[in-house]
């Protein structure tokens, strides 16, 4: 029988065998460990005898690699014992850098607060900085706008940088900042816009000589120039007292073209070859002048703004422009005024230059050397009018003198009484005709001044008259006063009779006694 030792080793390896048969061969760990066995003894290595020792051998493989492993953990034992040197050597150092940081941190307290405030302040000028270069962009020239200004051209560039500079002006006056930096930029811009405007003036100066010629034409152009201008009075007035001279001179020579040389191809003829005609002469000369200051007034609508039209300007260019005009037409009206004799010719005269002076004024200035130079020629017609009659009325009173014997047996009216009369009906006649209504009440105080001045010397001259009786005295008055009132009856109201039949009743009376006389009655 075998020995229990025996029994046990057999058992022993019995459960080992059967733990290596119940272990599983596809496990990671087992894999793992066959794999370590493979490489550790190859099948050129193997014998049977290192098969007995794969226990001892793997203990000392263990054992080797604990020994690397011991001498590996010192290395870096060693490793970290320097590098706990180190650190506690940097340690030291930043303890100390700490402590220099701290009395440098409180030394340099009121240094950071400065830094701060410079830092606020230096944030606060670049706000600033931002603002001044919008405000520079927005309310200054480009070097676009400073070459179109500086080149001179009159173009829509031109006008529109005019424009640029007016309005950023207005809006610059409105800025609510330090008033130095708005004086600054309202000065650079004030001097940017007095050499636009001077140039401009210029370019209007030299594009108004055309204007001189008969029939101007103009460019769109100097029509913007002119609107830009009105916001400068001085320069403004300036080209529009240019526009008037040059005007004038056109105007002066057109009419006296128009007089001697007539119109193109001698259609119409000229004025003056109708000057055997005094009325047609005045209305020729008058109608002229009136189409021209039609046509004047046309031009000055097309030239300037509605706002400039509406403005006292040019009605004071149009009567400058009239001027020229003027003194050759005094000069013909009074030399056809003077020739006159015929007062009904000179109230002709006198109810032209009145309807035309009317006109004038409506459209001139009433101060304007042409509507008074009309003003003036109406008035010596009107005392040209006022001459004729009281010539006429002292041929009347110059009949009736005691020394010269005109009057007739038959007591007839004196034939000068006639001639004023018939002059006087003619003349109102012609006003009746005439569109001047408004003239009417000083042609009737013209003739009752004048056929009042006879009548009041009337009876003073014909009681002078000593070798006619009483009664043809009486009848001789009547006889005149009967035609005054029969002339005048048909053109104005004759009211007042008193005298008249104050008159009737002194011949009554003077004839009854006559009467009573011849027949001896008591």
């Amino acid at each position: 029988m075998q020995s229990v030792a025996d029994r046990r080793a057999a058992g022993s390896l019995g459960r080992r065998v059967q733990q290596i048969v119940q272990q599983p061969l596809d496990g990671t760990e087992m894999r793992q460990a066959l794999e370590t066995l493979a490489a550790t003894y190859s099948t050129q290595t193997v014998d049977s005898r290192r098969h007995r020792d794969v226990r001892s051998e793997m203990q000392e493989h263990t054992q080797r690699l604990d020994a690397d492993f011991v001498r590996a953990l010192g290395e870096v034992n060693a490793v970290f014992t320097d590098l706990e040197a180190s650190v506690q050597h940097l340690d030291a150092q930043c303890s100390g850098l700490r402590v220099q940081v701290n009395s440098a941190l409180r030394a340099t307290e009121s240094v950071s607060a400065q830094a701060s405030l410079l830092v606020d302040e230096q944030r606060e000028l670049a706000m600033r900085s931002t603002v001044a270069r919008g405000v520079l962009e927005a309310f200054t020239l480009t070097d676009a706008d400073t070459k179109v200004l500086d080149a001179g051209v009159i173009d829509d560039a031109y006008f529109d940088v005019l424009d640029r500079v007016d309005r950023t002006r207005r809006e610059c006056q409105r800025l609510n900042i330090e008033q130095t930096a708005v004086s600054d930029l309202l000065a650079q811009l004030a001097q940017h816009e007095e050499s636009a405007y001077a140039a401009l003036l210029r370019w209007v100066l030299a594009e108004i000589r055309v204007l001189s010629r008969d029939a101007p034409e103009f460019s769109t152009r100097l029509k913007q120039a002119l609107a830009r201008l009105e916001s400068h009075p001085v320069l403004f007035a300036t080209a529009t007292a240019e526009i008037a001279s040059a005007r004038c001179d056109a105007l002066h020579r057109a009419f006296l073209a128009a007089l001697v040389r007539g119109g193109p191809n001698g259609t119409p003829r000229p004025i003056e070859a109708h000057a055997g005609d005094p009325q047609r002469f005045v209305g020729d000369m008058l109608a002229w002048v009136h189409q021209a200051c039609a046509s004047e007034r046309e031009l000055l609508d097309t030239m300037f703004s509605r706002s400039a039209m509406q403005s006292a300007h040019v009605p004071h260019m149009l009567a400058a422009a009239l001027a020229g005009v003027a003194r050759p037409l005094e000069i013909r009206m009074q030399q056809t005024v003077a020739e006159l004799a015929a007062p009904a010719a000179v109230y002709r005269i006198d109810s032209l230059l009145g309807f035309y002076k009317t006109l004038f004024a409506r459209v001139c200035s009433a101060d304007s050397s042409f509507v008074q130079t009309v003003d003036s020629l109406a008035a010596q017609a009107r005392d040209k009018l006022a001459a004729s009659l009281d010539a006429l009325a002292d041929a009347v009173i110059s009949d009736l003198d005691v020394q010269s014997g005109v009057v007739s047996p038959a007591l007839d009216v004196p034939a000068s009484l006639h001639a004023l009369l018939a002059a006087v009906a003619d003349i109102l006649r012609l006003h009746e005709d005439s569109v001047q209504s408004h003239e009417a009440s000083s042609v009737a105080a013209l003739v009752t001044s004048v056929i009042g001045r006879v009548q009041s010397q009337v009876h003073e001259l014909v009681q002078q008259l000593g070798h006619l009786r009483p009664y043809e005295q009486s009848m001789l008055e009547l006889n005149i006063w009967s035609s005054i009132h029969d002339t005048l009856s048909a053109f104005m109201s004759m009211q007042d009779t008193t005298s008249a039949d104050a008159l009737i009743d002194t011949l009554q009376e003077q004839l009854l006694g006559v009467l009573k006389q011849k027949s001896h009655l008591p």
